[in-house]
């Protein structure tokens, strides 16, 4: 699933960020997030971004809790107007070709996930995805998978849980419910807990690093390099942070600006990074 593109700005011409949507040469099952606060203009921009790319579905944001989102009707905000989100859910539905699904949290600042989620699957939602937590609680406090379960055991379409998850076990438990589950913090600085669940061994402190400099590579050449790793400089602080030491690392890491000081940083505290490593070149990843 992408990150989220704004139905509203395709509907107006302006194409910056559509290619959030693009998937990469050889990406199966590709589904793009779309998000919007009227119902024309959220199905007129998911039938652009359907005929550029085809994906094998698209998911609305009716939880993103964010100010610029809110702000606009859009994301959350959307979980004080059920009639108007399951609206958006019915006019997408109808203007593409593929399942539309809605993620959402349990409210905006109440409680009240039941009531949109049975809307939106009277709108023909085929999937809807809950985070435990409302707007107004953003990421503070504990996901409250209680509440997910209770709008997971009011539908007949498929409930992904999310929230706090963090190990093999927990997806387990939850699986064990009937519930689907999301990971999206969780995999933040560990993009190996999707191995991890499949029954793959932990990487060793050398191959983290190796993907630590890869990610942080790619960072740069999406973003064109001008600013180095700074921007990134919070997600390498979570790769390091299983090290022993880490402390000291995280004090030296804040101090990175350019890919050469992190594989010297790579070098002085984990092991070599290889050239055969270093392969992206700005611009790259964009022309793909």
């Amino acid at each position: 699933v992408t990150e989220m593109v704004s139905a509203k700005a395709l509907v107006q011409g302006d194409m910056q960020g559509i290619e959030i949507g693009k998937p990469y040469p050889g990406e199966p099952d590709l589904v793009i997030q779309v998000f919007g606060g009227e119902p024309e203009i959220v199905a007129a921009g998911g039938r652009i971004l359907f005929d550029t790319y085809a994906p094998v579905a698209l998911d609305i944001n009716m939880g993103c809790p964010v100010k610029k989102v809110v702000g606009r009707s859009c994301g959350s905000k959307l979980m004080g107007d059920p009639e108007r989100a399951a609206d958006i859910v019915r006019h997408l539905t109808a203007a593409v070709p593929v399942p539309v699904s809605a993620k959402m949290r349990l409210g905006y600042d109440k409680v009240n996930a039941k009531e949109v989620a049975l809307a939106l699957q009277e709108a023909g939602a085929s999937l809807i995805t809950v985070h435990g937590r409302t707007a107004a609680q953003k990421y503070s406090g504990e996901a409250d998978w209680e509440k997910i379960q209770e709008v997971a055991d009011a539908l007949h379409i498929p409930v992904v849980g999310s929230g706090d998850v963090q190990s093999k076990a927990q997806v387990e438990h939850y699986q064990a419910q009937g519930l689907g589950v999301m990971i999206g913090r969780g995999a933040l600085g560990r993009p190996w807990i999707f191995a991890e669940l499949r029954g793959e061994a932990s990487p060793s402190y050398e191959e983290m690093a190796r993907v630590a400099y890869q990610h942080a590579e790619m960072f740069c050449a999406w973003h064109g390099g001008e600013r180095g790793v700074i921007p990134f400089r919070g997600q390498l602080i979570r790769y390091f942070a299983p090290f022993q030491n880490a402390a000291l690392l995280r004090a030296e890491v804040v101090k990175l600006s350019t890919l050469e000081d992190l594989a010297t940083f790579i070098s002085k505290y984990v092991g070599a990074v290889s050239p055969e490593e270093r392969q992206y070149e700005a611009g790259q990843l964009i022309a793909v």
